[in-house]
């Protein structure tokens, strides 16, 4: 029991998504950057925030970011005359990795939510601020976001590569958690962020991360998880109901395809002139993709979880489950292949990743639950500092889109209460229109753009001048 026997009200906030080599010359291969009329105010920030997922870039004061593209890239090798002249092109933008290119590899420069690959990073900077926004960076102070986890090494990193390479004005990094809890309107709060690579639970107490409750929870890579569980469940098929192993092969391998009925297996014909120049991380990438579009389309969150008779996920035989999940309607999906399936009690499976590891069976050592996470962070604040939290429960990060998700973390934080009365309070709605629904996916970068607005903030950019005078020793003063 986290708590004494006191009232406490829960307010969950729902902040929602809807969803290297080394080269010797590298070249942004993007059409020409043309700045026109750009009317620029004196203080008119730029927040840019690099995602595992996306990267969001836009002013500060605004709503919803101007940019959004996915951080995952492509790079193309090019020879000119011998094997020591070459040229990688970085492909970045909504077509950069989507669109097939032959001999294309595919990176991501983002592991457990930081950077470990600083090689494509000033590309990224380059499409986020000149190619997407069409700003000069040099007349623009730009705010950046980061995990609560980042390291002191990384955000020098990414000061100095703002300054000298891009000579902005004026820098500042600040952390995702804050940013999150800003965004809701909230001082003090638990930021549950179940984003891409990394599900995390930070507690933010008066605009500061409490560093000693974020020391257990910041990395949990339950999302690669559902995701791995997702694709293990496609690719062997369920033979209770007919279903054969799903083939992920991405569109932009198919030529021709032929209806069929359901779980028959496709009828399709590839492009063979797209074999011989397809690479394994491209096509690792497309079937990974297909899994993410098939989870986004047919998994759930059941609101009270599975019983102890649950399914082991490697055998899906005589397959019991809680009756909240036979009672669920089923979903109807079609892959790219043709191959159609409709997905009933199971679609809950990967979903149920993120609470009990109970139905994945034996194997190795699995991350921390979000139950888990939620209660060692709870544990290593002061107790009373425990309800104001619990007061304040902000939920973002694209995974927390899925259906039943919400009501989920609810009931299991009336459980961790220990009989506490919890109030739920949901501030935004699965079904609220397109605008909220906008302005509430990109949490982050909306703290940020509210923070780089205020008029108090002035004064904890870190200029270009301090920069030269201090050296990078001045991000760790300045950006607490």
């Amino acid at each position: 029991m986290l708590l004494s026997a006191q009232t406490t009200t829960c307010n969950l906030t729902c902040l929602r998504w809807s969803r290297t080599e080394e080269a010797s010359q590298f070249r942004y291969f993007e059409r020409p950057c043309v700045y026109t009329n750009i009317k620029i105010d004196e203080v008119s920030a730029l927040v840019l925030d690099i995602g595992t997922s996306t990267t969001r870039a836009g002013y500060a004061g605004d709503d919803i970011p101007k940019a959004v593209f996915p951080t995952t890239f492509g790079y193309t090798t090019h020879y000119s005359g011998d094997e020591n002249n070459k040229e990688v092109r970085i492909h970045l933008g909504d077509e950069g990795v989507s669109l097939w290119r032959d001999g294309m590899e595919v990176g991501n420069p983002l592991q457990n939510g930081i950077v470990y690959d600083w090689t494509p990073v000033p590309a990224i900077i380059n499409h986020a601020i000149n190619r997407s926004l069409h700003c000069d960076p040099a007349e623009h102070p730009v705010l950046m976001t980061e995990p609560a986890w980042n390291t002191q090494a990384n955000r020098e990193r990414m000061a100095e590569i703002l300054f000298e390479e891009f000579q902005v004005p004026a820098f500042y990094i600040a952390n995702n958690g804050v940013l999150s809890a800003f965004a809701a309107g909230k001082g003090t709060a638990l930021v549950i962020d179940i984003g891409k690579s990394v599900a995390s639970v930070v507690p933010v107490s008066d605009g500061f991360v409490l560093r000693k409750g974020a020391q257990g929870i910041a990395q949990s890579p339950l999302p690669p998880l559902a995701q791995t569980t997702a694709f293990t469940m496609l690719s062997n098929g369920n033979a209770n109901v007919g279903r054969p192993g799903a083939s992920l092969v991405p569109h932009q391998l198919i030529a021709s395809k032929q209806p069929v009925e359901v779980n028959m297996p496709p009828s399709f014909a590839l492009r063979p002139e797209r074999q011989p120049g397809t690479t394994k991380t491209w096509l690792s990438w497309a079937e990974n993709r297909e899994v993410e579009e098939w989870i986004n389309g047919c998994v759930g969150v059941l609101d009270q979880g599975w019983n102890d008779q649950c399914v082991s996920l490697y055998s899906l035989i005589e397959l019991e489950l809680t009756p909240h999940a036979a009672m669920r309607p089923p979903r109807h999906y079609e892959f790219p292949t043709g191959f159609s399936s409709v997905f009933s009690s199971e679609r809950f499976i990967p979903g149920e990743v993120y609470f009990t590891h109970h139905h994945l069976g034996g194997g190795p050592q699995l991350p921390p639950t979000l139950p888990q996470l939620i209660h060692a962070c709870l544990n290593a604040t002061e107790p009373d500092l425990r309800p104001a939290l619990l007061n304040n429960v902000v939920l973002t990060g694209g995974n927390s889109l899925l259906p039943g998700m919400a009501d989920r973390i609810n009931n299991e934080l009336m459980r961790l209460a220990g009989g506490v009365s919890v109030l739920l309070s949901v501030l935004f709605e699965y079904h609220a229109d397109d605008h909220c629904r906008c302005r509430f996916r990109f949490a982050p970068w909306l703290g940020g753009s509210i923070l780089a607005s205020l008029g108090t903030f002035h004064q904890l950019w870190i200029s270009k001048e301090e920069w030269k005078e201090h050296g990078p020793n001045i991000v760790a003063q300045r950006c607490k």
